[in-house]
């Protein structure tokens, strides 16, 4: 369930920054700690992100500009990736006590949606949807499908499709794929992919797509361009495919070679090291 909303936490989190009138040596040193927890989360270091944007925060003293609600909002981004669920929450809560904004709702809606929490998820995004502008027409079709209004989803990004906006595409397959309707959904991804790399979770899902057809060599192909991005949410899911399409074409050297590299990486992955064990008597 966390996955599912993992990239869309991507999508949100991002407010204004400014100075709030501090000194400028304080604001350099909150700026520097900000970037590196940016850089550790997309590591996939959490935890050391978590601490980053914490010593920023402590450099505010009692202050809470639009740069202290930016570095909360990644905070709470990183408390999530890192299985945090109620400290992200709360971390959201906390900003939307200084300042409301539509992105923050939807932010804390997709933690609570992520966490089971159905009822207080579509609180907040109905709170996001009444926020947003009419000409939002991405981010209301994006509350509408989170809250599961299928319809008014494919209306709000139809249209914004046919205003010029690729973005919509995006989201109109995660709509489809949602709905059952993967053959469409793949379709749609793939347009997106022909202009577009900012949503790594799309090669998994069109990788599987194509090993349940039983082709693997174009899912093999979507598989490496999408490890090629180092994208650490969607890495190991990857890695994963690449290792089984392999074993699905008998190339089983390379599988063996790949599944090794795989358990360097996450040792603690039992049903991969079951399955090393059979790749090493084939």
């Amino acid at each position: 369930m966390r996955k599912r909303y993992a990239a869309a936490l991507a999508c949100v989190c991002v407010l204004g920054i400014g100075g709030c009138g501090k000194d400028q040596e304080t604001l350099e040193q909150q700026m520097t700690l900000r970037s590196q927890g940016m850089d550790q989360a997309l590591s996939g270091d959490y935890e050391s992100a978590i601490a980053s944007y914490n010593e920023a925060l402590s450099l505010a003293g009692m202050r809470a500009g639009n740069l202290e609600l930016d570095i909360a909002s990644y905070k709470a981004a990183a408390q999530y990736h890192a299985g945090d669920l109620q400290g992200a929450a709360d971390t959201c809560t906390a900003v939307l006590d200084l300042k409301k904004s539509a992105e923050m709702y939807l932010t804390r809606g997709l933690i609570y949606k992520a966490a089971g929490d159905t009822e207080a998820a579509n609180a907040d995004f109905q709170a996001a949807k009444d926020m947003t502008s009419s000409k939002d027409l991405i981010t209301l079709g994006r509350l509408s499908y989170y809250m599961e209004d299928y319809n008014g989803a494919k209306d709000y990004l139809e249209q914004a499709y046919e205003n010029g906006e690729q973005e919509s595409l995006y989201w109109q397959g995660e709509l489809y794929w949602q709905m059952g309707n993967k053959d469409y959904a793949v379709t749609l991804y793939q347009s997106y992919l022909e202009e577009h790399t900012d949503h790594p979770d799309i090669y998994a899902k069109v990788a599987s797509y194509q090993m349940d057809q039983g082709d693997y060599e174009s899912a093999l192909s979507v598989i490496q361009d999408g490890i090629a991005l180092g994208d650490s949410e969607s890495l190991q899911e990857l890695l994963s495919y690449e290792i089984a399409v392999y074993e699905q074409m008998g190339d089983f050297a390379t599988a063996k070679v790949k599944m090794e590299s795989y358990l360097e990486s996450y040792p603690d992955d039992e049903g991969a090291a079951r399955e090393y064990v059979f790749l090493k008597t084939r």
